[in-house]
């Protein structure tokens, strides 16, 4: 968990029918004296993101992960500069963060009535560790965008409440 190595006991998680469900929703195990918290990055064969975390009457915690399907880049609208603080070129994407994991779910229709927060014009959604710096788009001029296969997204929403320790970020086509 987060490149210490701890015993857990994974099996698939109980959501129904839907493609999230069966591919991936997960339930980790962890002794009592784990160190696992909402929002760790869990790593065995693949990767997984911790979404809840109970303690069982056992003193055991009992987490719920998704497994994540992405490794995405994120970029913020900047301004190089030289040494005396003079502009340089012309402002443009600077990546910021590469190689970030993540659970990445095209909106479909039934997604829209599963989520009625969704935006109008989402086409992605993102579950992300708070640790990467991506903004609201409300806290920026410019707001930033995710590189999700290759093409540029452009941040709508961070929601740090959705998900303990996780961002929920909403994606539209970039328009840039």
């Amino acid at each position: 968990m987060d490149g210490v190595p701890e015993a857990v006991i994974l099996s698939r998680g109980a959501s129904g029918s839907s493609q999230f469900g069966r591919e991936s929703d997960y339930i980790g195990r962890f002794s009592p004296e784990s160190s696992v918290f909402p929002g760790a990055l869990i790593e065995t064969e693949e990767t997984f993101l911790v979404c809840s975390l109970r303690t069982t009457p056992d003193r055991d915690k009992y987490c719920g992960l998704v497994k994540t399907n992405m490794i995405v880049k994120v970029q913020r609208y900047s301004q190089q500069y030289d040494e005396n603080d003079n502009p340089i070129g012309d402002e443009e994407y600077q990546t910021i963060a590469e190689g970030v994991v993540t659970f990445a779910q095209y909106v479909t229709a039934r997604l829209r009535q599963d989520d009625p927060g969704l935006l109008p014009s989402t086409t992605y959604t993102l579950q992300l560790q708070t640790t990467v710096d991506i903004k609201d788009p409300q806290d920026a001029i410019h707001p930033d965008q995710v590189i999700l296969h290759g093409k540029a997204y452009q941040v709508d929403a961070v929601d740090v409440v959705k998900y303990p320790n996780l961002l929920h970020v909403q994606l539209s086509d970039s328009v840039r």
